[in-house]
């Protein structure tokens, strides 16, 4: 047999072999693009889940997070399929849809934390990991009242003495959901300071997507760009700003506990944010009434939860278009929802995701949805759970003692979280991969005070210890976008080797070459 023959026989095996060992590449494209744009508090899941139904399903979603008034506005001017916001229509934006003859309804899309993220040093220039906060503090912080971290009020929530710098507050610099849920969160608790500072501010005593920028605050762009400048080394300490859960965890920074009305300070992990969503209503047209969740008295509900919606049409959206949406959304009030602990949020309970296959039943070409049950829609509460990393503290944070935390940080991204497919941030943006997870518990010197667990009891005992979970000796693991089987890769190197050592005993160095296609052979 000349080399050549054997090189495609070779080739020809190989192929056999390893094809069975491939990883699955994206399935084929199936309908036609669905557009979206708005949040940036949601857009970490939802870059997940149009990742996953990419993959999955050959559905192709695309989603611009240019914040909740913007998506609005987008969809407003019909240049979006769908948008997501943390506030509905205004009132004068509900007047044009009417007015054009656009149609709307509002579902449930993602639950979760508002936190507040902070870079701090104490008078040791030690790195702070354990700040708590009640709500009349922040609003304090939040409207200009307190100023210096060396504030009595903080002092009284934090149990010691902070230095005498300046709080630099991070606002956002576009109109903003989550400045909508921080800035009614604060005129709900704190009706007096949210009064004094609207009218120094010159706005309306209510939320308001448009937070003013005030004193020593610092106004930037999307949630990302408020996390970066908290993250980033000297010019940010100092700072606190308002951002969803997911995009601390990715920086492996700290999150403040926020002081509840059972007086614990509890931190914005999934099974703290359901608790406290329990307490929200529902308006007849699916918006959110939050004024419960805000005051919910159990133990470990975080104060500042909320959720975001989806806005669709009812008509006027082509029966292929309709089909793919309603796809994405069942597989996001389903599937979708087991991953949204592990990105910093809270799975949807079966109350919302009735909500969402009810949204589903109204477009045009929607299949038939799923019965509520685990066994055909997998979100995890069907089960009675809340999903992979429910019961971990957000990296770094603390007080905490409860179980492992799967928390990933890194800021990286790449295809391939909770199941191997979508883009989830891992530790070192690993491709492909899977953060399972560990913990290491180091004792950190704290406040005197009561820490709180994930499922609200006491830890601690007020001895002024705490907990700080740290993500160590993270697992990484291949998912459907990874490398391909270290089985696949034995079996060519077995087809591969013999092959060149016989190439090289029949015609030499130059025969091995042309092997490889480098060089012409014959024998």
């Amino acid at each position: 047999m000349n080399c050549l023959k054997f090189r495609t026989a070779a080739a020809a095996l190989a192929s056999a072999l390893v094809l069975p060992f491939a990883w699955a590449g994206p399935a084929h494209a199936d309908g036609p693009t669905v557009t979206g744009a708005g949040s940036t508090w949601s857009q970490i899941a939802v870059d997940q889940w149009r990742a996953d139904v990419a993959t999955q399903q050959g559905l192709k979603i695309n989603f611009s997070g240019v914040g909740s008034s913007a998506g609005r506005q987008f969809y407003l001017i019909s240049q979006v399929d769908f948008a997501v916001s943390e506030i509905p229509f205004l009132p004068d934006e509900a007047a044009k849809l009417r007015a054009s003859g656009r149609s709307w309804q509002y579902l449930p899309i993602v639950a979760g934390g508002t936190a507040l993220m902070y870079n701090l040093k104490d008078t040791a220039g030690r790195q702070v990991r354990d700040l708590r906060l009640s709500p009349q503090t922040l609003a304090g912080i939040f409207t200009g009242r307190i100023s210096t971290w060396n504030d009595k009020a903080i002092t009284a929530d934090y149990g010691r003495a902070l230095p005498a710098k300046p709080i630099v507050p991070v606002v956002r610099s576009d109109g903003s959901g989550t400045s909508a849920q921080m800035s009614a969160f604060l005129a709900n608790v704190s009706p007096s300071d949210w009064s004094r500072f609207a009218g120094e501010q010159n706005i309306a005593n209510t939320a308001t997507s448009n937070y003013p920028q005030f004193g020593n605050s610092v106004a930037q762009k999307g949630s990302d760009g408020v996390a970066n400048f908290i993250a980033g080394g000297t010019t940010g300490v100092g700072s606190i700003g308002y951002v969803e859960t997911g995009y601390a965890v990715q920086r492996n920074f700290p999150v403040a506990a926020v002081k509840n009305v059972s007086g614990r300070y509890v931190l914005p992990s999934a099974a703290n944010v359901a608790t406290a969503l329990t307490k929200a209503r529902l308006n007849p047209d699916r918006t959110q009434d939050l004024s419960g969740v805000y005051r919910n008295a159990s133990s470990n509900a975080y104060p500042i939860s909320s959720y975001s919606y989806m806005i669709t049409p009812t008509t006027g959206l082509s029966p292929a278009k309709g089909a793919v949406l309603a796809k994405f959304m069942i597989y996001f009030a389903c599937a979708g929802q087991q991953k949204a602990a592990v990105l910093g949020y809270s799975p949807l309970p079966a109350n919302l995701v009735k909500v969402v296959f009810a949204a589903v039943k109204q477009l045009p070409g929607a299949p038939a949805v799923p019965g509520l049950n685990s066994r055909e829609c997998a979100n995890p509460t069907l089960s009675g759970s809340l999903g992979a990393g429910a019961d971990s503290t957000p990296a770094g944070s603390s007080p905490s003692a409860s179980s492992a935390s799967a928390a990933n940080s890194g800021g990286s991204s790449g295809p391939g979280s909770a199941g191997g497919s979508g883009t989830g941030s891992v530790t070192g943006g690993t491709s492909g991969s899977t953060v399972v997870g560990g913990k290491r518990a180091k004792a950190l010197s704290g406040a005197p005070g009561t820490a709180v667990l994930a499922d609200g009891s006491a830890a601690d005992g007020g001895s002024g210890n705490y907990a700080a979970l740290e993500p160590t000796a993270l697992t990484v693991k291949a998912g459907t976008g990874g490398a391909p089987s270290w089985v696949a890769l034995a079996l060519i190197l077995l087809i591969i080797i013999p092959a060149v050592v016989v190439a090289m005993s029949r015609g030499g160095w130059s025969s091995a070459r042309g092997f490889f296609g480098k060089g012409s052979s014959s024998s």
